[in-house]
């Protein structure tokens, strides 16, 4: 069941205490080509009001967004310590040798700083009309699992490195420098057998789409705690991230899950993290995200940190 702003109590039991990560909060950075250098204005920002990460898209077949890699590069180069996430890198269009070189780089000019997020691609027609491919959901999945040994091992710092895949193929190439400090590789994930591959390998989780229910977050995060088991790993082996933006809203009237005044906000995020072990929020607003930057600092991210330390042990 659920109280009046929709927080999570499904009526089970209190859970045994765990081990959790400490929470993060992040900005999606939507990369308008018309914002041009407001966009590194925009990144700035929200290192100065503390976020702790900064999540751009991947849609190079759109006009109306700039590329997601040379964004970020570029939002490295104008902060100084705030993470940057690829939320999610899309597979059909960045061949995972070439994106295990990119990911590389950016770590090599900002070490420790980028989580890479890694999804398929999904939008087959979009990707199809600039001569990319179209993957059957069996493929993709596949192509997925291989490109996370293709990165990794290409990551790895070994001096002769093999692999052959029904997909891709490594055939001694010349070794990169192992990365400063290790990337870590989260897959976008939305269906059941998408989560079972994260579960096994990844090392984030991020539930595929942005304007998720609540039941829909409840029944995906309880499949995925069924798939860790599975796999042999805890409940809060893996880092989980929720997308709050899109078609979530910050504004004063109650509308639903994550549509709401701040004081909403707050209780359903607290409620994601305590009962469903989310531990990274990526807040964004199509329609006003700057202005909402500060709101969100100030009024929302303190008290949720607040609630979420007193109520765990």
């Amino acid at each position: 069941m659920t109280d009046e702003h929709g927080s999570l109590d499904d009526g089970s039991p209190d859970r045994a205490p765990a081990d959790h990560r400490p929470l993060r909060f992040g900005t999606f950075l939507f990369p308008r080509t018309v914002a041009g250098r407001a966009l590194l204005d925009h990144a700035a920002q929200a290192e100065e009001l503390g976020y702790d990460l900064i999540a751009v898209p991947d849609h190079p077949y759109n006009p109306d967004y700039v590329d997601q890699v040379a964004l970020l590069s570029a939002v490295v180069g104008r902060t100084s310590s705030i993470r940057v996430l690829t939320d999610v890198v899309n597979l059909a269009l960045r061949p995972p040798a070439v994106l295990a070189k990119t990911a590389w780089t950016i770590d090599r000019l900002a070490p420790g700083r980028l989580d890479l997020g890694l999804g398929t691609g999904g939008l087959w027609d979009q990707i199809a009309a600039i001569g990319g491919p179209r993957w059957k959901p069996r493929e993709a999945r596949e192509r997925l699992a291989e490109a996370i040994d293709v990165i990794r091992l290409l990551w790895s710092g070994d001096a002769d490195v093999t692999y052959a895949g029904q997909y891709y193929q490594l055939d001694h190439p010349q070794p990169l420098l192992p990365p400063q400090q290790p990337i870590q590789l989260w897959i976008g994930s939305g269906g059941p057998l998408m989560r079972r591959l994260t579960a096994g390998v990844g090392a984030g989780w991020i539930p595929n789409g942005n304007r998720l229910d609540l039941d829909t977050v409840r029944a995906d995060a309880a499949h995925f705690d069924t798939e860790l088991a599975a796999a042999g790993r805890s409940r809060t082996a893996v880092p989980r991230l929720y997308n709050a933006f899109f078609g979530h809203k910050l504004q004063d009237r109650s509308e639903g899950f994550l549509v709401g005044p701040a004081s909403q906000w707050i209780d359903e995020l607290t409620a994601l993290a305590l009962e469903l072990d989310f531990d990274t929020f990526v807040l964004g607003d199509r329609e006003t995200p700057v202005e909402h930057l500060q709101i969100f600092a100030d009024q929302v991210i303190p008290q949720v940190r607040a609630q979420v330390a007193a109520a765990r042990p």
